[in-house]
């Protein structure tokens, strides 16, 4: 499943999405600006939690 996240634009910001997905436990297979592509699909409850973790980082 493909994500894309806006406002991604550095270094940080890709080490922030990844700190996410693993404390969230999801699978990542590329984590690049702008996108993420993550190993299996996520449902509204993991997005909004995603959404959430990205928010306060």
């Amino acid at each position: 499943m493909k994500l894309y996240i806006k406002y991604m634009v550095s270094n940080r910001c890709k080490m922030a999405v990844k700190d996410a997905l693993r404390k969230l436990k999801l699978h990542f297979v590329v984590v690049d600006l702008g996108e993420v592509d993550i190993m299996e699909n996520i449902n509204e409850e993991q997005r909004t939690q995603l959404k959430l973790e990205l928010l306060n980082s």
